[in-house]
Order: structure tokens, then sequence, then C-alpha cells
């Protein structure tokens, strides 16, 4: 389950987030962060590619997965920027936040 939040930042601007769980029966981390962008993109995965946003053109899904995957630790905490979006992927949850620049 996914949802889109405003919450300020650190200039007192709002800036718009969107968080996916994954894991326990739900999409892979790798999936959280595609339903996480095309959430702020306002359209659905499948249509991310006509937005120019394609995943593996920025980090190894695969590899994504496996670094989170079956991690309860909480040091887990992946942040990389993909086509124009902040992402932080943790251990319950990947969190995109559109880019500053």
């Amino acid at each position: 389950m996914s949802s889109v939040t405003r919450e300020p930042s650190d200039s007192g601007s709002m800036s718009e987030t969107a968080r996916v769980r994954h894991g326990s029966g739900g999409p892979s981390p790798s999936l959280a962060v595609v339903e996480a962008i095309a959430d702020l993109a306002g359209v659905e995965p499948a249509d991310l590619s006509d937005e120019g946003v394609v995943l593996y053109e920025h980090v190894d899904p695969d590899a994504l997965n496996a670094i989170v995957s079956g991690r309860s630790d909480a040091d887990v905490d992946v942040s990389l920027t993909v086509a124009g979006y902040d992402v932080r992927v943790g251990p319950e949850s990947a969190v995109a936040r559109r880019s500053r620049e």
C-alpha cells in the first residue's frame, strides 16, 4: 500500500513524498521504489518508462532487493537518485521525494 503526503522541507517549503511498504507479502524493495515514483509522477508503474524513468538505468534491481530483503536490522538504509527523485529504501519501505535540483 502506498501513500503520497506533503511534508515541510528544511527550507520551509512543502515537499511531496510517496511511501510504499515492501516485503511481508508486499512488493519487492525495487518494485516499491517504482510504485513510489509512479505515485509522485501520477502514472501507473508500467507507464514510468514513458515518463523517462527506468529504474535499471540507475540501480540494479536484483542487487537492491538482495541488500534490503530479509534484513530486519534498522541499519539497512539505501539512498539513491532516480531520474529526478530522491529515494530512500529501508527495511520496511521505500520513500521517494522529488529532487530539489
